[in-house]
């Protein structure tokens, strides 16, 4: 099965810069709440990917280092220099992604019947219909689930960690102040809150998505959260429920 409509992949480098001496750069970031940390939340894997603190909105507070380091990153993994291209990326996110090409691909299956193939024979039925080795056959299997569940929204949380975690870096990287981050921040927020019922189920979709996207396993990314949720101090404890509102 070919897929479309796919960007290229945007590997995340390491970054190595000389500004860590550097003095602050006079900024101040979000005071610590409930609500900012739910923010957190949606992108936690990858702010410890990157080595930062999934506690602290965009994983630092803001300097002159760390804003030389998010232009850097944001620049190598987006094409954003500037607040058009900001703009450009947040919107391609939000209004398409990876999650529109992944179910028109999902849609197919179902107008051609997965649906009324027993959920322990589909791997076998996608093997014997396209040319997907066993692995791909058995993602299939499990994103269909997830269609059937989501619909077109079944990767949606993979598209809408991005943007969370970008708009945390567009204030990091000076293209957005705090309180425009913060505000759009919790707008999409409200939009995950109501598509997903759990930090669990809104996780299995950003695993699907990053599958899809990186044709990789998630296994690293799904070790991290695990990690997390059994940590000391999980940021996972705080409730999917909880009530999210204004506090910057």
């Amino acid at each position: 099965m070919k897929k479309t409509m796919k960007l290229r992949k945007m590997t995340i480098s390491v970054i190595m810069v000389l500004a860590l001496m550097l003095t602050g750069c006079g900024k101040k970031n979000a005071a610590p709440s409930d609500t900012i940390q739910w923010f957190n939340n949606t992108y936690a894997v990858l702010t410890v990917l990157n080595q930062r603190d999934y506690r602290v909105y965009s994983g630092s507070d803001p300097n002159i280092a760390e804003k030389t380091i998010a232009k850097a990153l944001l620049e190598n993994t987006w094409d954003v220099t500037d607040r058009e291209s900001a703009d450009e990326s947040l919107q391609w996110l939000l209004e398409e992604g990876h999650r529109i090409p992944l179910a028109e691909e999902l849609a197919y299956l179902s107008e051609i019947g997965l649906s009324d193939i027993s959920k322990d024979e589909r791997t076998e039925a996608l093997l014997n219909t396209f040319e997907l080795d066993e692995q791909q056959a058995e993602q299939y299997t499990v994103w269909y689930s997830l269609y059937e569940q989501y619909g077109e929204d079944a990767a949606a949380a993979w598209d809408y960690s991005r943007a969370m975690w970008l708009l945390s870096y567009y204030y990091l990287a000076d293209y957005y102040t705090l309180e425009e981050s913060l505000d759009q921040s919790l707008a999409l927020a409200e939009t995950i809150q109501t598509t997903f019922d759990s930090w669990d189920s809104f996780m299995e979709s950003y695993f699907t998505g990053y599958e899809y996207w990186s044709e990789e396993s998630s296994g690293e990314r799904r070790d991290i959260y695990e990690n997390l949720k059994s940590s000391s101090d999980n940021p996972f404890s705080l409730d999917w429920n909880t009530t999210l509102e204004k506090t910057w």
